[in-house]
């Protein structure tokens, strides 16, 4: 049965990614625009605010960008540092990686205590 509503179109901005910067790490953001050429698109990410974030001009191709609709982490090194959010005790907390061993599928983490998500980072 039909309502006579139309559905909503699904736009990809405000999606959260992981972009690799110049140093290897991964970074988060969110897509904040979308430029449509013939057989290319461009995404412009708004990263979310640490001390080693990527400039936020810079647009990426949609191979660049992990997140749905995107890559997956399936094939993707981790570097020493790289900050990772995991589910530990039934919560998602911050933590660290310490070791990445992709041949055994296995990440070393150093998991941050509780309430230490928290940056405090001016702005």
């Amino acid at each position: 049965m039909s309502t006579g509503k139309r559905l909503a179109k699904r736009s990809i901005i405000g999606t959260r990614v992981c972009v690799r910067g110049d140093d290897g790490i991964y970074y988060s953001g969110v897509i904040n625009a979308v430029k449509s050429c013939t057989n290319d698109s461009r995404y412009s990410v708004r990263f979310d605010p640490t001390p080693k974030a990527p400039a936020p001009k810079r647009e990426y191709r949609d191979v660049e960008l992990i997140g749905p609709g995107f890559q997956t982490m399936q094939g993707i090194r981790l570097l020493k540092g790289q900050r990772v959010y995991i589910t530990y005790n039934g919560r998602e907390t911050s933590g660290e990686v310490l070791h990445h061993r992709q041949d055994e599928d296995e990440v070393l983490i150093s998991v941050n205590p509780p309430g230490a998500e928290v940056s405090h980072i001016s702005l």
